[in-house]
C-alpha cells in the first residue's frame, strides 16, 4: 500500500525490468491487463476491505463509519492505484502516494486504532487485493506465472507499506513522546514558579531556605532574607486595573532579579510580596542591607507599563540567620522588619535586631 522512503519501494524499480526478460514482467501485456482489471475493481475492493476489518476487528467504534471508515477506503484505493500502475506501466508510486500511505502509522499515535489492529488492515488488503487478482486472472484466463507475479508485487508491497508504516508509527511516537516529556517539564516547573512572573513560587522558596539554613558539619554559614513589599500597589490596582497591576508585577521581579548577586534567589510569595534569599554572606549584615539598597533604587524608577508611568517603590525587611535557624522564625523576622520600613515612610530598608 505503500513505502516509507527510498530504500522501502514497495515495488522492484522499473529499470530492472527490460523486453529482454522473460514475462512475467511490469509492463508485459498480461501482467498489465491483471493491472487495469484490478484498477477497474479498485473501489469495490477498498469497501470489501473496510467492511471486512470493520466486521472482524472493530465493530464497536461509533466513528468506524465516519472518519475512520473514510480513511482506509482513501488509503486502500490508493494502494490499488498504485499496485494496478506498477503493474500497466512498470513505474513505483509516485512520492505523494507513498506519503499519503506511510501516514496511517500516525493512527495508533492518534488513538485511532490500534498498531495491531492497523496492521491487521495492510493484510486485509493484500489478502481482498490478490484475491481479486486470482478472479481476474480466471476470468481473462491469465497464464497461473503471471497471476502468481501479479500477487507476488500486492504481497511486497504490503510488505513495504507495512515497514514505512511502522517508521512513520515510530517518527510519531517520538514526536509524541517528546512533548509529552516537555509538558512534564512544563508542568514540573509551573509546580514550584510562579505563573506570572517566571520566579520560584513560595513552595519552591521555602524548600531552598530550609536547605539554607539546615545544619551542617561545617561553620555556621550566614545568610540574609529580604522581604520586599511594594508600596501603594493596591492604589495601582483600583486605578488603572488588575492587567496593568499585573505587568508592573512582571517588570518588578525583572528588576528584581538584576538587582540581586549571582545565585541569589529572588521569589515571589503572591500578591505584591517578594523575597530575597541571600547565600554565603562575606559581610553578613553589610552586604545584605547593599542588596537590599540596590532593590531599593531599582524598584524606585517609575516604570513605563502599557504608556502608563507608574510611581513605585518598596519598602524591604532584611534578617540575617545562620545555619541551624528555624526558616519561618527568620521569614517572620524579615516580615516584621519590612513592615517597620513602611511605618517608617515606605521606599526603604530596615533590619530586623533582636529585642535585648
Amino acid at each position: 500500500m505503500g513505502a516509507g522512503g527510498p530504500r522501502d519501494e514497495p515495488f522492484p524499480p522499473s529499470d530492472v525490468f527490460t523486453e529482454s526478460m522473460a514475462p512475467p514482467y511490469p509492463g508485459e501485456p498480461r501482467v498489465a491487463l491483471l493491472g487495469q482489471a484490478l484498477l477497474a475493481r479498485s473501489h469495490e475492493v477498498a469497501i470489501a476491505i473496510a467492511d471486512d476489518w470493520a466486521s472482524k476487528y472493530n465493530p464497536k467504534t461509533p466513528a468506524f463509519e465516519t472518519d475512520l471508515r473514510a480513511e482506509i477506503l482513501r488509503v486502500t484505493q490508493i494502494g490499488n492505484m498504485a499496485v494496478s500502475h506498477y503493474l500497466i506501466t512498470g513505474r513505483s508510486p509516485s512520492d505523494e502516494q507513498a506519503s499519503a500511505m506511510s501516514q496511517t502509522g500516525r493512527a495508533p499515535v492518534d488513538r485511532r486504532l490500534g498498531l495491531a489492529s492497523l496492521t491487521k488492515l495492510y493484510l486485509s488488503w493484500r489478502d481482498h487485493a490478490s484475491a481479486a487478482v486470482r478472479e481476474e486472472g480466471i476470468a481473462l484466463d491469465v497464464p497461473p506465472d503471471v497471476v502468481a507475479f501479479a500477487i507476488e508485487v500486492i504481497r511486497q508491497g504490503a510488505d513495504s507499506s507495512m515497514v514505512g508504516m511502522a517508521k512513520q508509527f515510530d517518527v510519531a511516537f517520538g514526536e509524541l513522546s517528546e512533548q509529552l516529556s516537555d509538558e512534564r517539564a512544563r508542568l514540573a516547573h509551573l509546580a514550584v514558579h510562579d505563573s506570572l512572573t517566571g520566579l520560584p513560587n513560595r513552595v519552591l522558596f521555602i524548600e531552598q531556605l530550609q536547605r539554607a539554613l539546615a545544619p551542617s558539619g561545617r561553620r555556621r554559614a550566614s545568610i540574609a532574607l529580604l522581604f520586599v513589599d511594594v508600596d501603594h500597589f493596591k492604589d495601582v490596582n483600583d486605578r488603572y486595573g488588575h492587567s496593568v497591576g499585573d505587568r508592573l508585577l512582571v517588570a518588578i521581579a525583572q528588576r528584581l532579579r538584576e538587582s540581586v548577586r549571582p545565585g541569589d534567589t529572588a521569589a515571589r510569595l503572591g500578591g505584591d510580596e517578594f523575597v530575597v534569599l541571600c547565600e554565603d554572606l562575606r559581610g553578613d549584615e553589610d552586604e545584605a542591607v547593599a542588596v537590599a539598597e540596590r532593590i531599593r533604587v531599582a524598584l524606585a524608577e517609575p516604570a513605563t507599563v502599557t504608556d502608563l508611568v507608574i510611581e513605585t517603590g518598596a519598602s524591604i525587611g532584611v534578617a540575617v540567620a545562620s545555619s541551624g535557624d528555624d526558616p519561618e522564625v527568620v521569614l517572620s523576622h524579615a516580615d516584621g522588619a519590612m513592615y517597620a520600613a513602611k511605618q517608617a515612610g515606605r521606599g526603604r530598608y530596615e533590619v530586623y535586631r533582636p529585642v535585648p
